[in-house]
C-alpha cells in the first residue's frame, strides 16, 4: 500500500543529532566485522560474498541520526494513521473497494513487518510509503553486530549483542503469533518462504537468514517459488513437506497472478 504525503515542518532544533550528522564518523560500518557476521550466520555458506554480488549497496557506510523532535513527530503521524485505520467506517470503505480476498481472515492474522517509510530532512519529514511486508529486518540484525562506536557520545546508540538476540526472538515470535491468530489448534511446524525465482531475488541472502532463524526455532523451512508448491488433499505441499505457513515475499499482494 503506497501513501504519499506532503512534507510537514518540524520546529528546527540545534541538537546533538544534527552535530553528529554533520561531523561525526565514530559509529561506522566495520566491513570486515560485517563479513564475519554474515558468514557466521550460515555455516558453509559464503553469505558475505553473496551479499557483495547480489546487493552490494544494501548497507550504508554510516548511520543517520534522527532529531528528537522528528522522532516525536513520526510517532504522532503513526498514531494518527492507525487511529483512522481502526475506524469501522474507514475499514468498510476500503474493503468495499478491494478484491474479495482482502476480506479473508480480517479478524485473524495481522501480517508481518508492517512498516512506515519516512524521509527526513533538516527540519522536515515526509511519510512516503506504508509497507505491509517490508524486507530488510534480518539484514539489519546482522548489521547491528558489525557496527562499532568509539566515543562516549555513542553510548546507548549502538545496539548490543543482547539487543540483537532479543530483536531476532521478537521476529520469530511474530510469525508464531500469526499462526496462533489464524486459529490453528497445534504448534506451527513448517514455513515456506515464497518468491518468484527466489535464488535470483535481490534480497535472497535475507531469505537464507530467515530460513536459519526459523529452523533455530524448530520450524522446518524451505525457500521456493510458487510453482514448487502443490495443493493436495486440503494441504499445501512443497515436495514431501506439508506447509503450515507461507511467508510470501512476492509483490502480488492480492494473489491475482496465475502463479500465485
Amino acid at each position: 500500500m503506497i501513501t504519499a504525503a506532503p512534507f510537514t515542518s518540524v520546529e528546527p532544533v540545534v541538537s546533538a543529532q544534527e552535530s553528529l550528522n554533520n561531523g561525526c564518523f565514530c559509529l561506522t560500518l566495520d566491513k570486515d566485522a560485517l563479513a564475519r557476521a554474515l558468514d557466521f550466520e550460515l555455516a558453509g555458506v559464503q553469505l558475505s560474498e553473496l551479499v557483495r554480488e547480489r546487493c552490494p549497496y544494501v548497507f550504508a557506510a554510516r548511520p543517520v541520526f534522527v532529531e528528537a523532535a522528528q522522532a516525536r513527530r513520526i510517532a504522532e503521524v503513526i498514531r494518527a494513521v492507525e487511529s483512522v485505520v481502526a475506524l469501522p467506517a474507514y475499514r468498510d470503505q476500503v474493503l468495499g473497494a478491494a478484491p474479495a480476498i482482502a476480506r479473508l481472515g480480517a479478524a485473524g492474522p495481522k501480517g508481518v513487518f508492517f512498516g512506515y517509510d519516512f524521509h527526513v530532512g533538516k527540519d522536515r519529514l515526509g511519510l512516503i510509503e506504508i509497507n505491509t511486508n517490508a524486507g530488510g529486518a534480518m539484514l539489519n540484525a546482522v548489521l547491528a553486530r558489525a557496527q562499532r562506536a568509539c566515543c562516549s557520545v555513542m553510548d546507548g546508540m549502538a545496539p548490543t549483542l543482547l539487543d540483537v538476540d532479543a530483536f531476532e526472538e521478537r521476529i520469530a515470535a511474530m510469525f508464531i503469533r500469526e499462526w496462533e491468530l489464524a486459529g490453528r489448534g497445534r504448534p506451527l511446524a513448517s514455513v515456506a518462504i515464497v518468491d518468484e525465482a527466489p535464488e535470483q531475488q535481490y534480497l535472497y541472502p535475507e531469505f537464507l537468514l530467515f530460513q536459519r532463524l526459523f529452523e533455530q526455532h524448530g520450524l522446518r523451512t524451505v525457500i521456493v517459488g510458487p510453482t514448487d508448491l502443490q495443493w493436495r488433499g486440503g494441504v499445501l505441499w512443497a515436495g514431501e513437506l506439508a506447509i503450515d505457513l507461507v511467508y510470501n515475499r512476492r509483490t502480488d499482494v492480492y494473489l491475482e497472478e496465475s502463479g500465485s
